[in-house]
């Protein structure tokens, strides 16, 4: 069973011995709480095992080439993850252009032999965009990691993948920031939170020991060689 907002507060406030102190009010403890939670969840993004992963889906527009995020109704990307594109019933992964490749492609789109357009991607400020312009209304499934979203209510939980000990990051940085407040010594608390990252970071890594990864061909799933398009 996940853990709740209002369960982390009182984990906090015992630690800090600040159960009943008006010096700090709820919703600055769960302030606190929430800046670890948000750090926690870096840390798991950082170590690429997946922990976070969703998705959106969209059709490209003819000669469209910029998709806003608040557009596809996407309020909380973080990192890109992959690309997908769906046409005629075949689904290939997309290859991402670099900013000096932006010119690539003339305003018509390029087709290979099979009369596949080869798009490229690129996450662009605060949408995606693609190249060469579209010309087909191609479906689009961006795979995204979500920012983090803090905890609001006393029943709001955390992830429950996220395990019983790792949590314990979020309350420990609340209490170094409310002995920060009340000018007290965080030596300690600072020593605690570091074995933590480090224990955590280990931890995480290799999510799936049975079959960890590997290195893969970058072009593995991308449209074949001879369909796509090159100049």
């Amino acid at each position: 069973m996940a853990t709740d907002l209002s369960t982390l507060r009182s984990r906090a406030r015992t630690r800090a011995d600040a159960v009943g102190n008006n010096f700090f009010s709820d919703s600055e403890v769960d302030r606190y709480i929430n800046v670890g939670l948000g750090e926690l969840h870096d840390i798991l993004v950082q170590q690429f095992e997946d922990y976070y992963v969703t998705s959106a889906e969209f059709s490209l527009e003819s000669d469209k080439t910029t998709y806003t995020f608040s557009e596809l109704g996407i309020r909380n990307f973080y990192k890109c993850l992959g690309v997908d594109c769906t046409d005629s019933g075949e689904t290939i992964r997309l290859r991402r252009f670099s900013f000096s490749e932006r010119n690539r492609y003339e305003s018509t789109a390029i087709t290979g032999r099979g009369g596949y357009t080869d798009y490229q991607y690129q996450i662009r400020g605060n949408g995606v965009e693609f190249i060469p312009k579209p010309n087909t209304t191609s479906t689009i499934k961006l795979w995204y990691i979500p920012s983090f979203i803090e905890l609001e209510e006393d029943d709001d939980e955390i992830n429950s993948f996220i395990m019983s000990n790792w949590e314990e990051f979020a309350v420990v940085t609340a209490v170094y920031k409310m002995k920060e407040k009340e000018e007290l010594s965080t030596t300690v608390i600072e020593r605690e939170l570091e074995g933590l990252r480090a224990r955590i970071e280990e931890a995480s890594q290799n999510r799936d020991a049975g079959d960890p990864g590997g290195v893969t061909d970058e072009l593995t799933g991308t449209r074949p060689g001879w369909l796509r398009a090159f100049r």
